[in-house]
């Protein structure tokens, strides 16, 4: 086989795993943003229900046997 040869299909191999690393190297970069927001998300709702949960423990007008 011509060395040649060889060094061609060695070159396109590093191409194509390149190309392949970059793929996923944006693809880890969109998970991660999208663990971020949900993340974020969480921790709103999870202070929104702490405030919800204080205002109802605040409230002396509530009348929890009805």
């Amino acid at each position: 086989m011509n060395v040649n040869i060889i060094i061609s299909t060695l070159q396109r191999k590093v191409s194509e795993l390149t190309l392949s690393n970059i793929m996923l190297e944006a693809k880890i970069l969109d998970l991660q943003n999208q663990l971020n927001s949900i993340q974020d998300q969480s921790s709103e709702n999870a202070i929104n229900g702490n405030e919800d949960q204080t205002k109802e423990l605040d409230n002396p007008e509530r009348d929890t046997d009805q």
